[in-house]
C-alpha cells in the first residue's frame, strides 16, 4: 500500500464525516422515535423488578433457561442479572481496609512511572512510539 498523502487522508476523512453524519442524524431519529419509550419501560421494568425483590419476591422465575422474561413473538429475552454482596463483617472490613491502601500504593507507583517516563523523554534516555490511534466523531458548535 502506498502511503496516503495529505490529500488523500482529508478526501477519505470527508468521506467518513459524511457516512458518520448520517449516521448520527438517523441514529438521533430513532432515539427519538424509540429509545425515549424503550428507556422509560426499561425504567419502570427496573424500579418494579427492585421493588419487588427489596419485598422479598423470588426473581429465579425471572432468570435462567425457563425465565418468564422470554418473548418469542418478539425474539427477545431480557436478562435479569442479580449481584449480591455480604453483609458487614469485621474480616471483611479489614480486607476492604488492606485492598484499599493496595489501591492508594498502585496509584502512586503509576504517577511514579508517570513521572519517570517523563523524565526519562526529556533527558534523551528513551523515546516515544505511538501506541495507538483512536478516531472520534464530534459535531462542531
Amino acid at each position: 500500500m502506498d502511503t496516503p498523502s495529505f490529500r488523500d487522508l482529508v478526501a477519505v476523512g470527508r468521506t467518513a464525516a459524511e457516512c458518520w453524519n448520517e449516521f448520527d442524524i438517523a441514529q438521533m431519529h430513532c432515539e427519538q422515535a424509540f429509545g425515549a419509550p424503550f428507556n422509560a419501560a426499561k425504567g419502570i421494568l427496573n424500579t418494579d423488578i427492585n421493588v419487588a425483590e427489596a419485598r422479598g419476591v423470588d426473581l429465579a422465575p425471572f432468570q435462567g433457561p425457563e425465565s418468564s422474561f422470554k418473548f418469542p413473538d418478539l425474539s427477545a429475552h431480557i436478562v435479569v442479572r442479580v449481584t449480591r454482596k455480604p453483609t458487614g463483617h469485621k474480616n471483611i472490613d479489614k480486607i476492604n481496609a488492606k485492598i484499599e491502601k493496595l489501591e492508594l500504593q498502585l496509584k502512586a507507583a503509576k504517577i511514579e512511572r508517570k513521572s519517570l517516563i517523563e523524565q526519562l523523554v526529556i533527558t534523551g534516555a528513551v523515546d516515544q512510539v505511538t501506541d495507538n490511534i483512536g478516531l472520534a466523531f464530534t459535531r462542531l458548535k
